[in-house]
């Protein structure tokens, strides 16, 4: 329907038709308002006769054969009366405007497209006024002035719309020739073949851009007009024309050479005068043939090239299945003439029973493949009744239409004899290879098995198809690798022949086993690296026995832990590397309290098992890297390198305290044993290991002295320092169950407005009768010992709780707060779903709320954190990065963050007006920020000068002391609505 408007809309303005048209048009036929006052009286009284009035068009129209087949679809005809209906009821409605003028011109191409000639619809016409003059009668029966001028208002509007429709045909007919016309032009302007029209001076009329192209003609307006020898210099071509307009007779394939700075060219000429006879012109085609001709040349080398070359070569038709052409050598190996192998095909020269069909099965595959080629073997039969074994290498092509394949064959006797003998080579080696005792293997160099024998399979549990899918390092254990690919690029660089080393493999049962490998390098004849010939033995016996013996020497027989020197050797490593990273080693020396008493009152088995189960608990306080050893008797040690924080120790230490402190069973006694610890620290305590030991085994005695059951440090502040930590670990502990946590709101202020926004909420800790306690003493604490999840999220529930108060007050409804989330918070726990349970519980909405966290902690993990930073973003929780710039991030990882805001660390707004470089850093975090669409919110606003600078560098919003310190609720509210 769109198609149809566009081209009503274009042939409307091709016809001219705008308001001024149709009011001449009105003017010629003489309509006047008094002819539309007439039609529009008779229109209502004509409306019952209308159905009648097209019900008798319609069968007059299908009273004509062509038009009964062109409309005799029952859906298409109920379609045409009705759309005749409201056509015919439309030419009394007495609207004749451009509406009404377009749904004419719209009738008119339809017709034009359905291909209704225009005898039809005047037809129509005139049946609807005979139909409608006698209606008209009866219905001014009295009153014959107004019959008249009915009618003649009828004819008037009757005529204004045939002119209309027929102008709509015309003009679509005529669009359509043009179309036609061009489309021929451009076809013959396409064509590859040059074409042009020389009169009878031999001058040119017309000419394609092909022989333009094909006689450097920049433009075809600069040759038409011309004579033709102006374009193409040729006196034989010349001549020929002139013949031609003599005789009228036609010439084909007329070939012509012309020099010019390409050289010598050639090309084939049609002269035709069949076109336009009487105006005497002459049709030029024109095709150059230079590398037609050159082709043939190349083609006659080929030839003498093809009987040169020393296999026999035959060219067969598939479909007859004989031979048409065949070179020389076949000739002379199958002994049969030219002319008499052109007589034969395949089937002639005698395949073995069964073959041929096996020959056309290969033919039709070959035909029918991708690249065209393939390969068989079969038997020949020579013309003097010799057979020879053959190999042939097909390919197929088509010419003229038929399907060809060209045959290269080759004598095969002398290969097939040579293959017998090895073969019989092979097996030998075979049978050799697969049934040694060894494990054999050809390895590439790149590392992928070759081949392998019976027996490696045997001991690295592989079948050989598994081992050939893989390489030698799939097998290798990681830390062999290095030493096997440095002794492999030495092989291929030609320094050594043959390596023997142990290594290990890795079962398919998934443990690994030592073997003794010699490799060997196979080179080519060019002397580069073939394969490596390597002899496998397995020898994991051999080496558990060492491990064994080993482990005995260097280990505590009852509790398997290293002994007194396997723990100097492993303290003396730690020490070194302390020394080189400037980092602590921590030396504990553990002794169980009255643990002789127990050895004499209830025998030494009992303390064997006892002194196994503290080896055990040990072992479970602590972790990767460090070493328990057992000294003597009840005395153990342990060692932990890489010490970070010395109240780390202090925690290990009560951990190692309450594992002894458990009770346990032994043989019906249940015994509460404890023990006596004493720390070192390297470089505080000693600088080699015995000092270390000695330094330890004081601090033990202390804490003996002290009554048992404690820990004591050699350095006394140290003791006091852990002591500290514990009471306040303990304290934290049941902070929570006694609710001595409170919540602090610090106001935020958006810049441009001057008016709150937001909080963010900062936990305090109340001590009855001892006062705050500081955030930076027990938050630390807090996240080592995971206590910060609890924490967090009760701060996460109050907050939440909180806001739904001052909601259902109607207070702040526009006030959002902030909660900061821990790094075990966000890392240990589904804290999406642990704030979507606290959203729902207390029935706070998510845009009220705004998560921080600090860039450290998403970019220690950046797939997992943007996973769950877009699930609480899709929740509708508004998310920013606290402390920005004072870790590392990721511009591409943070650009994919669902964030909405980052929070300036109060480390570069200190400063801000007096520091250059701080400066710097602020305008770059804002200009950031904002380039990706993130609001920005500065920490640590102290001055107005602060404020001042923000402003001007169009920072969002701002906290601080300069607007205010973190409260507690009440102040907060009272805070509010003075700031309003």
């Amino acid at each position: 329907m769109k198609k149809l408007e566009e081209l009503v809309d274009r042939i409307s303005a091709e016809i001219g038709i705008d308001f001024g048209e149709i009011a001449r048009r009105k003017d010629a036929l003489e309509i006047t308002e008094e002819d539309v006052a007439c039609l529009r009286k008779v229109h209502e009284l004509l409306r019952p006769h209308q159905q009648a009035l097209v019900s008798t068009i319609h069968d007059y129209l299908f009273r004509f054969p062509e038009l009964e087949d062109m409309l005799g679809d029952p859906i298409k005809a109920s379609r045409l009366k009705l759309a005749q209906i409201a056509y015919f009821e439309r030419v009394t409605a007495g609207t004749y405007d451009e509406g009404y003028v377009k749904d004419r011109l719209r009738v008119g191409l339809v017709h034009q497209m359905i291909a209704l000639e225009p005898k039809w619809y005047v037809g129509a016409y005139r049946k609807y006024l005979s139909e409608l003059i006698p209606i008209l009668s009866r219905l001014f029966k009295n009153d014959q002035d107004e019959f008249f001028r009915t009618c003649d208002a009828i004819m008037k509007v009757i005529c204004f719309d045939m002119v209309l429709a027929l102008d709509t045909y015309f003009q679509a007919d005529r669009d359509e020739v043009v179309r036609v016309k061009n489309q021929t032009e451009q076809i013959l302007a396409s064509m590859p073949s040059g074409l042009m029209v020389v009169d009878a001076d031999l001058k040119i009329r017309s000419i394609n851009h092909a022989m333009c192209r094909m006689f450097k003609v920049e433009r075809d307006a600069d040759a038409v007009g011309k004579p033709l020898t102006s374009v193409v210099w040729s006196r034989q071509l010349t001549e020929r024309l002139r013949h031609a307009l003599a005789t009228g007779e036609q010439t084909h394939d007329l070939q012509v050479s012309i020099v010019d700075e390409r050289g010598k060219r050639y090309f084939a000429f049609d002269l035709s005068t069949a076109l336009l006879k009487q105006e005497g012109v002459l049709l030029l085609m024109a095709q150059e043939i230079t590398e037609r001709l050159h082709s043939q040349e190349e083609l006659r080398r080929f030839r003498m090239a093809l009987d040169s070359a020393i296999d026999a070569i035959y060219l067969i038709d598939r479909e007859e299945m004989r031979f048409i052409d065949a070179n020389e050598t076949a000739l002379a190996t199958l002994g049969y003439s030219h002319d008499e192998l052109l007589r034969l095909g395949p089937q002639d020269l005698k395949p073995d029973h069964g073959e041929l069909e096996r020959i056309h099965r290969r033919f039709d595959e070959v035909i029918q493949s991708q690249n065209k080629t393939g390969m068989i073997e079969t038997v020949h039969q020579r013309k003097d009744g010799t057979r020879l074994a053959v190999e042939v290498y097909l390919r197929a092509i088509e010419s003229e239409g038929r399907q060809l394949l060209v045959a290269v064959v080759r004598d095969m006797t002398q290969r097939l004899a040579a293959e017998a003998v090895l073969r019989e080579s092979e097996e030998r080696f075979r049978v050799a290879f697969n049934q040694a005792a060894v494990g054999l293997a050809h390895v590439a160099p790149e590392g992928r098995w070759l081949m392998v024998n019976n027996k490696l399979c045997e001991i690295v549990g592989y079948s050989r198809a598994e081992l050939l899918t893989m390489g030698f390092q799939d097998i290798t254990h990681p830390e062999d690798l290095v030493s096997d690919w440095a002794i492999a690029r030495r092989m291929i660089a030609g320094e050594l022949d043959e390596k023997t080393r142990e290594k290990r493999y890795l079962h398919k049962n998934g443990y690994y086993i030592w073997v003794n490998l010699t490799s060997s390098m196979v080179k080519d004849a060019d002397g580069n690296p073939k394969y490596y010939s390597t002899v496998v033995e397995d020898i994991s016996r051999r080496k558990q026995i060492e491990e064994e013996l080993l482990h005995l020497a260097n280990h505590d027989a009852l509790t398997s832990l290293p002994n007194r020197s396997l723990l100097l050797d492993r303290l003396g490593q730690a020490l070194v590397f302390a020394g080189r990273s400037t980092g602590q080693v921590g030396v504990m020396l553990v002794d169980l309290d009255r643990f002789k008493t127990i050895n004499d009152s209830l025998g030494h088995e009992v303390g064997d098992r006892i002194i196994v189960e503290i080896a055990r608990r040990l072992s479970d306080c602590v972790r990767a890297g460090d070493t328990i050893a057992r000294l003597s008797g009840d005395e153990f040690v342990l060692i932990r390198p890489d010490v970070t924080r010395e109240d780390e120790i202090a925690t290990l230490a009560q951990q190692i305290l309450d594992a002894m402190s458990r009770p346990m069973t032994i043989q019906g006694h249940e015994l509460y044993p404890s023990a006596s610890i004493g720390v070192s620290m390297y470089p505080r305590d000693g600088l080699d290991g015995p000092t270390l030991l000695k330094n330890a085994d004081t601090a033990m005695y202390r804490a003996k002295d002290a009554g048992r059951n404690n820990f004591q440090f050699y350095a006394h502040e140290m003791n006091s320092r852990a002591l500290d930590r514990l009471k306040t670990e303990t304290g934290l502990r049941r902070a929570l169950e006694r609710g001595e946590f409170v919540v602090h709101y610090q106001p935020q202020m958006d810049v441009a407005t001057g008016r709150v926004i937001g909080a963010e909420a900062l936990l305090r800790w109340e001590l009855p009768g001892q006062g705050m306690v500081f955030p930076a003493d027990f938050i630390p604490i807090a996240e080592e010992t995971g206590l910060i999840v609890p924490i967090g999220q009760w701060v996460l529930r109050h907050v939440c709780e909180q806001k739904r108060k001052w909601h259902d007050a109607g207070w702040f409804p526009d006030l959002r707060i902030a909660v900061n989330l821990s790094a075990r918070q966000f890392k240990q726990q589904d804290i999406a779903r642990a704030v979507s349970q606290v959203l729902q519980e207390t029935g706070c909405r998510p845009e009220w709320l705004e998560l921080e966290i600090t860039e450290s902690v998403v970019m220690e993990s950046p797939e997992a954190a943007a996973e769950t930073l877009h699930k609480l973003s899709t929740m509708g929780v508004h998310l920013s990065i606290d402390d920005f710039g004072t870790g590392y991030s990721s511009l591409s990882y943070l650009k994919r963050f669902p964030l909405d805001a980052l929070k300036i660390d109060r480390s570069f707004v200190r400063d801000v007006t007096v520091d250059a470089d701080d400066a710097a850093i602020v305008r770059a975090v804002i200009a950031l920020a904002h380039s990706l669409k993130l609001s920005v919110i500065a920490e640590g606003v102290e001055t107005a000068d602060h404020l001042d600078f923000l402003r001007a560098q169009q920072c969002d919003a701002v906290q601080g002391y300069h607007l205010g310190r973190p409260m507690p609720v009440d102040k907060f509210e009272h805070f509010m609505r003075e700031s309003k």
